[in-house]
């Protein structure tokens, strides 16, 4: 992402100019961009963004991850008794906020399009959620810190790699987080299971037996609750493994991978795996898939 597309990123989101909102640095890895800053005297006002509706992933509405450094309080959130530290901030396209962080703050900002964000979410979109500090987010802030500091650009598959990542952690900080706001009222292991598939669907060595013992229960236990509810572990994983790997065949930021290199991001261990799961769930093949949005985008 140019300098330019950067600022026209912080205005629409944020309200401010770069100079106001204290660029110092800005690295884009693919669809996802991380900014470093040192705020100055502004206010920034997170501004609601409008639906998605460009095939160009910078000119849709992005989600924000802010890290506050080290020590310095994070706007809108507070400290709760017998919890971790507020550590950061994900602000959704449809929140509204001012951020009145303090002179000289320094902030980490990922900017994630909110349709890469989406495919991990089923579609949905979580609301403003405030992070608090875990080995995760930590993680998290600590490896986007060391990829906007970095100067070399990469690879095409290591900027791949990298904001699949990022992706990846900003899903898994918001699933960690609403587990801890959900922990005096338990979800329902189906719920809990959903949510795990989603975080290692991408893994083709995740299996059953692996989710079941995630959850600390039996592979039997397992079996008998997706049974009550009609379908099986197994087929809800193919489905999401499908899901992901429909949306990125879709996707033209995707076009330069094969399909057999989707395949295996998508959580298949290879093309033929993918063309028998797109068949089962009465999907077009990856070839008809490809054809179709490159119809749609002339």
């Amino acid at each position: 992402m140019s300098r330019t597309s950067v600022a026209s990123l912080l205005s629409a989101h944020l309200g401010v100019p770069t100079h106001a909102a204290g660029l110092v640095a800005a690295r884009t890895f693919r669809s996802i961009t991380v900014t470093y800053h040192r705020v100055r005297d502004a206010a920034w006002g997170w501004r609601p963004q409008g639906p998605y509706s460009s095939t160009s992933a910078s000119a849709a509405p992005h989600a924000g991850v802010l890290f506050s450094a080290e020590g310095r309080p994070v706007p809108t959130a507070t400290a709760r008794p017998g919890h971790p530290a507020p550590l950061g901030l994900f602000l959704p396209p449809h929140a509204e906020q001012v951020l009145d962080w303090e002179d000289g703050s320094e902030v980490l900002a990922i900017w994630v399009p909110a349709p890469l964000l989406q495919e991990f979410t089923e579609g949905g979109m979580p609301d403003a959620t405030v992070l608090y500090a875990s080995p995760l987010t930590i993680g998290f802030r600590t490896f986007a810190q060391a990829v906007v500091r970095h100067a070399d650009d990469g690879s095409s598959m290591s900027r791949y790699a990298i904001e699949r990542l990022l992706a990846e952690m900003t899903f898994g900080s918001l699933v960690e987080q609403q587990s801890v706001e959900t922990a005096q009222r338990p979800s329902s292991l189906i719920e809990r299971a959903r949510s795990v598939m989603l975080m290692r669907r991408e893994d083709p060595a995740f299996s059953t037996p692996q989710l079941a013992a995630e959850l600390h229960i039996s592979p039997r236990q397992l079996q008998r609750a997706f049974a009550r509810a009609g379908v099986t572990p197994g087929d809800l994983l193919r489905r999401m493994r499908v899901e992901l790997a429909e949306s990125m065949l879709r996707n033209p930021l995707y076009s330069g991978l094969t399909v057999d290199e989707v395949s295996r991001y998508a959580g298949f261990t290879s093309a033929l795996q993918l063309r028998r799961a797109l068949q089962a769930e009465g999907s077009p093949s990856p070839t008809e898939l490809r054809r179709a949005e490159s119809g749609a985008a002339g």
